[in-house]
């Protein structure tokens, strides 16, 4: 059958300006994300997407209107019907391979945006006074005015 039940990360390009690529089961490459923005951000959700995806998590976006999201440049072209994971900035930061199955493709990228936005949120309520790439940042605690 397959020759592995995981999902892999891959460094395409090693060294400072390394390109991370997440590949399914089967070997193909699936995610391949965008340049890192110098906080080493690509490093830490590729490898949390990896481990989500072997665990098998597959959560509800915890903040689908205000986080990271998909986007499809398809409009009609079906030729190149690009799914892609922009952050709240719209900047595009990862890109989900076509697999000629586009309902696939979506379900996937569905599922690595609710992965995001929870690693996301998870990381706002450990370092609050940080912000994760273009993620929106905690409250300063109110101060009371007396």
């Amino acid at each position: 059958m397959s020759p592995s039940s995981q999902w892999t990360l891959f460094l395409a390009r090693p060294g400072r300006d390394r390109q991370h690529v997440v590949r399914d089961p089967q070997g193909e490459p699936r995610l391949l994300f965008g340049e890192d923005d110098g906080t080493r951000i690509n490093d830490r959700l590729a490898r949390y997407i990896v481990e989500s995806l072997n665990a098998g998590l597959d959560p509800e976006d915890p903040d689908p209107d205000e986080g990271w999201f998909l986007d499809s440049l398809s409009d009609g072209d079906e030729q190149d019907p690009a799914l892609l994971i922009c952050d709240p900035d719209f900047e595009v930061r990862l890109e989900i391979l076509d697999t000629d199955n586009f309902e696939e493709d979506q379900a996937l990228g569905r599922r690595v945006t609710a992965l995001i936005n929870t690693y996301l949120l998870q990381e706002d309520s450990s370092h609050p006074s940080v912000s994760s790439s273009g993620s929106r940042t905690e409250r300063e605690p109110s101060k009371s005015s007396v």
